[in-house]
Parts: structure tokens; C-alpha cells; sequence
């Protein structure tokens, strides 16, 4: 079930103060979590009402917000429907009844003060009281965040494929909601990382470039999947635009249940839009800084007269300029999905996704820090590092299938496949080794090169079932499974790495460079396929305690480089327990293995990652599971830990690592995701995390100890509420990487925030505008100095959106 901003209440005083008291000390770590417990209030209160006829959405938003209430339900169940409006002075039950009035609807009370929206039931005559739909209570769960309004969701199955609440799931996840991404103009999977608690974003390369990496407690994140299937990680990071997507569930910890081998950094799930019963249509246009014009169009409809066959398409165009001089992008993609209920109980789907893009004068590394004396440069953040003739187009086509049947006795079994052809071509021409005199700007080398693949093909298909099963007297859940990857690579071109380019006087330099033969010096194959096995089950011994045990076997094999593992278990075991209503303890622990795909100095593969991760804490939902609030500590203990091997390179030209052995990473997070007030959202939080290694060594020191993001919006009463206004800032502590310099110098990046503002004006029921201001403060800064090379974050930049709902 979805609910409408900004339509929410106070159930009473006191839980409210509660629930903005937790969350804000959730946030700043000052107190212990908040236990609130609810109480019922009388709705004796009368007030005036004047609300006019015309749109029930509209009325019901108007009602909410004069009300101060929550109404909960289905934006389908409303659409199209027209109230006669209020102009009464009746208390909150009598209102909602007279707007109700000609709809066949009605206003359930909640236990939280609120009401659930639903058709009305009529007992027959003589009839002491109507039976209840349980299936129209729970709809609440239905995680899709598309017109909600919210910036949390109500279920999630990020952790064991099992779909259980915020509350309920024993590590942290956050979603970054459609809203969300919406009011914050989070277009690429690196802007919706940078705004998500816990994650740095290591970056290795400009806007749409394909090297960054993200990092979660300290550790890559290299687990991607789409709608519960694992994909490469490869598939995502270079062509990842949000476009398609309804939310981000982003995993921190391990995420062996779910995705191969236990990898401790976490996973990255998206999840696509789906069609709708009812027609809904927008046009979207965008103008920013830099000539940044971005065009959208999203249609969704029934194909037949009820709704069983329905389909869903989405168009992207976005043509680019950059705060880099030169630098430029190109955006085309297309994305289809249709679902079809083949019976009452069996839900077909299928659909196609179609991405390119295309960069130009692509500077894919960052500038000098280090002038020949050891001083610290000091660039134009307009400077651009690369080459003229430096470019990278990347293409993926993809389609996707799934099956999925509900049986009588609550079971549910689905099979999902998708196949994906990923082609690119980058030519580099950009760094900046050497030794770099500060009077004339010479000794400054390029690197040159190529990578392309035409195509790159992978196949993944995942079968499995869950339901519940009786045990003991009490009532558990089950969830198993196999699911198989192949990727493959065949035959494609292999150039020569690196050609190295002398640029003189680079201080002046503005990209013109002889660029070197790049023709083909051979032919290159890969191919790597996983296996692999799951069971999970979840206990209930008793209504407040749950138990979630469950395992993975793996095979994992790559010909290319003769790696392989076979037989790899990783086993799984977290609990939760309900202290009231609203609170819930819980603790998990998981077993680390992850082969790295990272080159030492000499180009060797790091040893796989082993260890253990362990995390515990408390967690609470307000209002419903519409405030969803966490404070949790965690521990890794790992050895073979990729560590940044100063300024070397491997000789494929990346970074080089070394294996750390005896590290632990541990530290705490809290988190806080929902609705504070009525039509006030929330979203943010704060991280510790330290990493040492057996010496008691710090490592791992190009991603902050203390990160705090936060961003919020408000949508203002009365005869303001067609304005909603946000803001936010990021904060981080410094970073710093060592033997950088000419002389083995450390570089240190401060502790700096960067400040962000938004504001919508809702023009009528369809038309709205908003306006983004990133960086309102022109914060300058580098996001990463690893190698010693330096990247520039994003100038002050703005972004105007107007957008038209049919």
C-alpha cells in the first residue's frame, strides 16, 4: 500500500515528541534510542473545514494536513475519483465520512491514529459486524515508493530474499526512495551513493567515467543486483542511470545470502519501476549548469480493459557540458517492461533496457598534487586532464523475464532471467605521472591507451520459493534456491598498455597531444561462471523473537586467470527481538570470502578476503513503519584487506594494492528514514568506522572515520502548501594518503560539508517546477588523492525542473 505526501498526523503529542527526539539523537548520536509506545486518543475535537469539491487526492491532501492525520492508502484507489468537498465543522471522523460520501470508499482507524483507506464493506442483514479483506491490510507492505511521497519503504528483502520490515531486517539497509531521488535530482548511481548513509565514494575518474568505486565500512562494494538477481558489477558501474528504477536498497555488510561469496562491503540492489493498473503519463525537461539539458518521458498503462495485461515505457535523452573545460556527455536510453497475469495466482513479466553513453574529451584520471619541490599544486577546478581525442562510449541492451506463482497455502515460487550485452570502447589519454616543475610545467606523462569489448555477454537465472511452514505449534518462514551466472567476453581486440605521452608545459596545456598507434596487438577472451545454493529459514519461537538462520554454497570459477573455488560455504545466522511495538533489538554474524579482482605491483591477484563480520543494534518504526530509525555497531575481522599501495601502479595502469593481514574494521552507525511531522521527510545519519591492521595501523585512510549526511524536505501548510523546500549537507573528516609526494609526502584533504538546497512549487495538479542548488557555498575540495593525483569536487551548480503529470 503507498500513502501521499505530505497526508500525515500526530497521533498524540507525546509520541511525537518521542519520534523527532530519537531521530535527531539517532542522527547526532547524543542519547540512547527512544522506546515510544502508543496511545490511543479521543477524536472529540471538532474544527471548520472548507474544502472544495473536485479531486478526492487533492481533497484528502487538504484534509490531511488541516487535520494533522495520517490516511493511508493506494494511490490506484483513487485515482479518477472526485469528492463533493467540506464545509462543516465535524470532528476527523465525520470529515473523512462526508468526503468520502458517492466513492464506495471508507476510513478505517489504525492503532497508530490513523486511518487506512479501503473499499467499504457492508455486513448483510442481521449481521453483527463485516469480515475484513486481510489482503486489503496487507497491501500496506507493499514496498514500491512511486507516488508515496516517502523516503522509506515498507519492506525490504535486501538481506535474506525474505520480505520483512526495516524493523525487522538484522543489518542496515537504507533505500533511496523514487521521492527521494526526485527532490534531490539523483540521476546517476554515484549521486544517489554520495547521499546514502555509510557509503564514500572513492572516485577515480570524472562524470561518467567508469572507474569509481564505492566503499561501505571501509571495504568495496562490488555485489550488484537488479530486482533481487546478481549481476557483474560491470553491468552497473558504466552505464547506471536511475531512470528505471523505483528504489536503491543499499546493504551495508556482508551479503553472502544474496549475492555469491561473502563480500563484507555490502550489496547494491535496484529495483525497477513496474506498471500500473491505471493510466499514468509525465514529461519531464531539465536545464542545468554547463548546458545540461535532460529530457524525460514516462507512460504507463493497461493494455486491456482490467487491468491484467499492462505495460510501462521510459525514455531518457541528456546532452551534457561539464565544470570541466572541453568535457562532455551523451545520454540515450530506453526501457520497456510488461506484466501480464497469466492466472488470478501467476504473474508473467518481461522487458527490455537500453542505455548509451557516449563522453568526449574524457579526462578518466585526476590532476598533480605535487610539484617536483614537493609544494602542493594549486589548479582550476575547469582544468580538464585530459587528452582532445580521449573518449568512451558505453552500451548495454538487456532483457529480463520472470515467472512468478502464489499458491494457496501462502507459498510463492518465481524464476527470473536476464541477459545482458555490454559493449565499450574508452580511449585514454589523460593522468599525470611524473615529476612536474613548478617554473616551466614540464615532466608531466600521459598515459595512453584502450579498452574495448564487443560484447560483453552475460546470462544470470535465479529459481526459488518461500513460504511459510508450521513448526512447534508457531508459524516460520522458508526461502531456497539455486541461482547460476556465465559471463563471457570472446575474442575481442587487446591493445598495448601504456603509451606513455610527454605533455610540455603542462600548467598551459588545454588538451591538444600527438595521439600515439592504438592499433590492436592481439585478441582477448574471458570467461568466469558462479553456481551456487541457498536455504534460508526464519524462526519464530515466540511472537517478539525471530531467529534467521540460513547458508550458501558456491562455486565460482574463472578460465581466463585459472582461479576457482569450489564448495565455498557461507553461513548466516542474525536474531531480532521486539522490546514494545514500535522497538527491536538484534545482532547478525557472517562468514567472509570473496576472491579480489585487485593487482598488486607487480600484477598478481590479492589472495581472497576471509574473515568474520558481526553486527548488532536497535531499531525502531514510528507511525506505521512510515519513520523508520537504527543505531548499530559492527566488527570486521578480515585478512588479505585491499589496501592502497601508495603511488605505484599496476601494470594494466590501475592503482596497484597490497594484502593487509589482521585487520579489523569496526565503528557504529545510526540512521533515520521517514516522516517526522505532517508533510516533513527525513533522511540521514552519521558513521564511525576505524581500520587497523595487526600493528594497530590505521588503513584504509582515503575514505573518512566520520561521515554525517543528511538531507529533508517540507511541504508548508495551508495556503502554502503547493511549496515544498528542502536542504541538506554531507560532512566528512579528513582523509589523507601516504607516499604520494616526490619525497614520499603524505596529502591530507580536510574535513569539509557541503550544503545542498531544493524547492518545488506545485503549479496546479499537474504542472510543477523545482529548482536544485548543489554546493550552495562553492565548497572546493578533492574527493580523492590516492596515486598522487587529485580529483576536484563539483563546483556550485543548479538544475531547473519542470515536469507535467497526465
Amino acid at each position: 500500500m503507498q500513502y501521499q505526501q505530505p497526508i500525515q498526523q500526530r497521533p498524540h503529542l507525546r509520541l511525537t515528541r518521542l519520534a523527532v527526539a530519537h531521530a535527531f539523537s539517532t542522527l547526532l548520536i547524543i542519547s540512547a534510542p527512544v522506546l515510544a509506545t502508543s496511545t490511543a486518543m479521543a477524536e472529540v475535537v471538532t474544527r471548520q473545514y472548507q474544502i472544495p469539491a473536485g479531486s478526492l487526492k487533492d481533497a484528502l491532501a487538504q484534509f490531511g494536513r488541516e487535520a494533522q492525520v495520517m490516511l493511508s492508502y493506494n494511490s490506484e484507489l483513487v485515482s479518477g475519483l472526485q469528492s463533493r468537498g467540506l464545509n462543516s465543522n465535524v470532528s476527523v471522523h465525520d470529515g473523512l465520512e462526508l468526503l468520502l460520501l458517492g466513492t464506495d470508499l471508507e476510513a478505517v482507524k489504525q492503532e497508530n491514529g490513523g486511518y487506512l483507506l479501503r473499499k467499504a464493506t457492508r455486513p448483510a442483514a442481521g449481521s453483527a459486524a463485516s469480515t475484513l479483506e486481510e489482503v486489503r491490510v496487507s497491501a500496506s507492505k507493499d514496498p514500491t515508493t512511486e507516488n508515496t511521497g516517502s523516503y522509506t519503504t515498507s519492506s525490504t528483502g535486501a538481506s535474506a530474499k525474505l520480505p520483512m520490515s526495516l524493523r525487522h531486517t538484522p543489518q542496515s539497509v537504507s533505500v533511496i526512495t523514487r521521492q527521494r531521488m526526485e527532490d534531490q535530482n539523483l540521476t546517476q548511481l554515484q549521486e544517489v551513493l554520495e547521499q546514502t548513509v555509510g557509503i564514500s565514494v572513492v572516485q577515480s575518474g570524472y562524470v561518467g567515467a567508469n572507474w569509481n568505486t564505492f566503499q561501505s565500512r571501509g571495504f568495496n562494494i562490488n555485489n550488484y543486483l537488479v530486482d533481487g538477481l546478481p549481476l557483474g558489477s560491470g553491468f552497473q558501474q558504466m552505464t547506471n542511470d536511475m531512470a528505471f528504477y523505483d528504489r536503491v536498497e543499499v546493504l551495508r555488510g556482508s551479503s553472502g545470502l544474496m549475492v555469491g561469496i561473502g563480500a563484507p562491503g555490502g550489496s547494491i540492489n535496484y529495483i525497477r519501476k513496474k506498471p500500473t493498473r491505471e493510466f499514468q503519463a509525465s514529461v519531464t525537461g531539465q536545464f542545468g549548469s554547463w548546458d545540461n539539458y535532460r529530457g524525460m518521458v514516462d507512460i504507463s498503462t493497461p493494455l486491456n480493459v482490467d487491468g491484467s495485461v499492462r505495460g510501462r515505457i521510459v525514455a531518457v535523452k541528456q546532452d551534457s557540458g561539464s565544470h570541466l573545460d572541453r568535457y562532455g556527455l551523451e545520454r540515450d536510453m530506453l526501457y520497456g517492461i510488461l506484466e501480464a497475469d497469466v492466472t488470478p495466482s501467476t504473474l508473467f513479466t518481461a522487458g527490455l533496457e537500453y542505455q548509451n553513453h557516449e563522453t568526449h574529451d574524457s579526462p578518466e584520471a585526476g590532476l598533480p598534487l605535487f610539484y617536483s619541490d614537493g609544494s602542493h599544486t594549486n589548479w582550476k577546478r575547469s582544468k580538464n586532464p585530459g587528452a582532445r581525442w580521449a573518449s568512451s562510449e558505453n552500451e548495454k541492451l538487456a532483457f529480463f523475464t520472470s515467472l512468478e506463482h502464489f499458491f494457496d497455502n501462502d507459498w510463492r515460487a518465481k524464476v527470473q532471467f536476464n541477459h545482458i550485452r555490454h559493449s565499450y570502447d574508452s580511449v585514454i589519454g589523460s593522468g599525470g605521472s611524473g615529476s612536474l616543475d613548478k617554473e616551466t610545467g614540464n615532466g608531466v606523462t600521459l598515459w595512453g591507451g584502450r579498452w574495448k569489448a564487443d560484447p560483453i555477454k552475460q546470462n544470470a537465472l535465479d529459481v526459488y520459493a518461500t513460504g511459510p511452514f508450521t513448526l512447534g505449534g508457531r508459524q516460520h518462514e522458508l526461502v531456497f534456491g539455486l541461482n547460476y551466472s556465465h559471463t563471457e567476453q570472446d575474442n575481442d581486440p587487446s591493445y598495448s598498455l601504456w603509451h606513455y605521452i610527454s605533455v610540455p608545459n603542462y600548467g598551459n596545456w588545454d588538451g591538444n597531444v600527438t595521439q600515439p598507434d592504438m592499433s590492436p596487438i592481439g585478441r582477448y577472451s574471458e570467461r568466469a561462471r558462479q553456481f551456487g545454493g541457498y536455504l534460508t529459514a526464519r524462526f519464530r519461537p515466540t511472537d517478539q523473537l525471530s531467529i534467521l538462520a540460513g547458508a550458501r554454497v558456491i562455486h565460482w570459477h574463472h578460465a581466463t586467470e585459472n582461479r576457482s573455488e569450489t564448495g565455498v560455504l557461507t553461513p548466516y545466522i542474525a536474531t531480532t527481538y521486539d522490546l514494545t511495538d514500535t522497538a527491536s533489538l538484534y545482532a547478525s554474524y557472517t562468514k567472509i570470502f570473496n576472491p579480489q579482482s585487485r593487482l598488486d605491483r607487480n600484477g598478481r591477484y590479492l589472495d581472497p578476503e576471509e574473515g568474520n563480520s558481526y553486527e548488532a543494534g536497535v531499531k525502531h518504526a514510528f507511525y506505521g513503519d512510515r519513520l523508520n530509525t537504527s543505531l548499530a555497531v559492527f566488527r570486521v575481522e578480515q585478512d588479505n584487506l585491499a589496501v592502497q599501495d601508495g603511488g605505484f601502479l599496476a601494470p594494466n595502469g590501475g592503482v596497484a594494492y597490497r594484502a593487509e593481514q589482521g585487520t579489523v574494521s569496526k565503528g557504529f552507525e545510526a540512521e533515520a528514514s521517514g516522516e517526522l511531522a505532517p508533510g516533513w521527510q527525513v533522511s540521514g545519519g552519521y558513521t564511525f568506522r576505524i581500520s587497523q591492521n595487526a600493528e594497530d595501523n590505521k588503513v584504509q585512510t582515503v575514505t573518512p572515520q566520520n561521515l554525517f549526511k543528511l538531507f529533508t524536505t517540507y511541504t508548508l501548510p495551508g495556503a502554502w502548501n503547493k511549496l515544498t523546500v528542502g536542504g541538506g549537507a554531507n560532512w566528512q573528516s579528513r582523509i589523507y594518503t601516504n607516499d604520494t609526494g616526490p619525497n614520499d609526502e603524505r596529502f591530507t584533504q580536510g574535513s569539509y560539508a557541503v550544503v545542498n538546497l531544493m524547492a518545488r512549487y506545485q503549479v496546479d495538479e499537474r504542472f510543477s517546477a523545482a529548482l536544485n542548488v548543489n554546493n550552495l557555498f562553492d565548497k572546493v575540495y578533492y574527493t580523492n588523492t590516492a596515486a598522487g593525483m587529485g580529483f576536484y569536487g563539483t563546483p556550485r551548480n543548479a538544475m531547473l525542473t519542470l515536469k507535467y503529470q497526465f
